[in-house]
């Protein structure tokens, strides 16, 4: 009789804990260098390939908000 296997209960939370805790930080980091919502610029199964892939956070966060950022121009002047 062949074995039965089934996905762990287990790996299934941490893999789905350690994608929110990713999703959270991108969306720390989106919050504190522009105004853009996370939920406006991508959905969950293009950050899912981000992560499966190994991507940094803040390598994410810079690459979905780089062309999306809207600089001060009170401190472009101050320079």
């Amino acid at each position: 009789m062949k074995p039965i296997h089934k996905t762990s209960a287990i790996s299934f939370y941490l893999i789905n804990s350690g994608f929110q805790a990713f999703k959270n930080r991108i969306r720390e980091e989106l919050g504190a260098i522009s105004s853009i919502s996370l939920e406006s610029l991508i959905d969950d199964a293009s950050l899912q390939s981000f992560y499966r892939a190994g991507e940094s956070a803040d390598f994410v966060a810079a690459s979905i908000a780089g062309p999306n950022i809207e600089f001060d121009d009170d401190y472009a002047d101050a320079g």
